[in-house]
């Protein structure tokens, strides 16, 4: 015989449990856990009765306790759609929405549960600490890309591409080539450490699980045009920006190598040849391209903006993480001078014009260098005396100073 809580007995009056039901209740081999488990599950006196029965008749259904019905997590809550549905920041509500600043949990427990006592097998994360991935709004960001969303097959008319001149067709596939090689790289980065965060920082997973698709749909878009109008894939980067990436110790590090230095450089490219592109076809190409940059380029701003005031030694860690990042920018630029070139023919519409394509190539790197440091700026990081002298060497070259030398 068990003896069943008031409390219990109230809320199974309410589910319009008779006295006698609860009498023969704690008559019946049933723990008490399971009593309370029915309650929470709101089963009716019938349903109950049924229940206590079938168990008295089943050595299996008795063994069913119900515990998982009586969770210690917030109950009750309703998430409302939004203006673009059901995201994921209509669901960041109460404590589902909390994050901590220290995961406490090594397994697969997602934010707002909580582990199954006895069940608890640690899982393969290693960053538990909220201010190494966090950026304000990555669950916004995350519903953005999943909208931004698009599909290079379809999404570009390649039919409608047309004849290029030979100089402009070979200086796109260049271009083609070194940043469908740079995407590839940016695959396995992203790839290999967001399987390291924490499972409580499913936003942060999330969002880069998207920017991973971003990384892979840049390879697919731009193999495709090296490869639709005769020009081919050209001459390979040559690398050491990749080293780098895959040298970094802590995720702020390749974060702040990719979503800040890099992107900076890379959005202002695509944006340009969203401009200079002599072929609507591109044109389109490069600005989808642009755009999902762009969002990688937030997220590096708004975790760096993050990291900075959680972090303890923030300042003097991004000291050496942007130092790095900088030197095998510029080391990457000056001496894989092919992007450079192709740049500067592109622009120039051809080998005819090249001054005025080196020109507008000096404009296009002086205002990358700029973009970035006001960037950080916007962050309250002044680099303007600190920053790599190779970037500063190449706003005035256009990146073309070695290869001239």
């Amino acid at each position: 015989m068990v003896a069943v809580a008031e409390g219990v007995k109230r809320r199974a009056g309410e589910l319009g449990w008779t006295a006698e039901l609860l009498w023969d209740l704690e008559q019946s081999p049933l723990p008490e856990s399971t009593i309370r488990s029915l309650v929470a599950l709101r089963v009716d006196g019938d349903s109950a009765r049924a229940f206590m029965n079938a168990a008295s008749e089943n050595p299996m259904i008795a063994a069913m306790n119900f515990r998982w019905a009586r969770p210690s997590t917030q109950l009750g809550i309703r998430a409302r759609p939004g203006e673009h549905g059901l995201g994921m920041p209509e669901i960041n509500i109460g404590t589902y929405g909390t994050v901590p600043d220290q995961w406490p949990y090594e397994n697969d427990t997602p934010l707002g549960s909580h582990p199954t006592p006895g069940s608890y097998m640690p899982g393969p994360y290693s960053i538990y600490a909220k201010s190494e991935v966090w950026a304000e709004g990555s669950d916004a960001l995350y519903e953005q890309g999943i909208r931004e969303r698009w599909i290079p097959a379809v999404d570009i008319d390649w039919a409608a591409l047309g004849e290029q001149p030979e100089q402009v067709e070979r200086a796109i596939c260049q271009i083609a080539t070194s940043f469908a090689e740079n995407g590839l790289a940016e695959q396995k980065i992203i790839g290999s450490w967001e399987e390291r965060i924490a499972y409580g920082f499913h936003d942060i997973k999330n969002l880069l699980s998207v920017q991973n698709f971003d990384a892979g749909r840049k390879v697919e878009a731009l193999r495709k045009r090296a490869l639709a109008n005769g020009g081919g894939l050209l001459q390979s980067n040559l690398g050491t920006l990749y080293r780098t990436w895959f040298g970094a110790l802590k995720a702020t590090e390749w974060i702040t190598s990719i979503c800040v230095v890099y992107k900076v450089y890379e959005v202002a490219t695509f944006e340009a040849l969203a401009e200079a592109c002599p072929s609507p076809v591109d044109r389109k190409l490069f600005s989808l391209l642009a755009r999902d940059s762009r969002r990688h380029l937030e997220y590096g701003t708004r975790h760096l903006a993050y990291y900075l005031q959680y972090h303890p030694n923030a300042q003097e860690y991004l000291g050496h993480f942007l130092g790095r990042a900088e030197a095998a920018l510029a080391d990457e630029i000056n001496h894989s001078p092919a992007v450079s070139e192709a740049l500067a023919v592109l622009f120039a519409g051809g080998t005819e014009r090249l001054a005025a394509g080196i020109s507008r190539l000096r404009d296009l790197r002086s205002s990358q260098l700029q973009r970035y440091l006001d960037l950080l700026d916007s962050v309250s990081l002044n680099r303007d005396s600190s920053v790599n002298p190779g970037l500063v060497d190449i706003a005035r070259t256009g990146g073309l100073g070695v290869a001239a030398r």
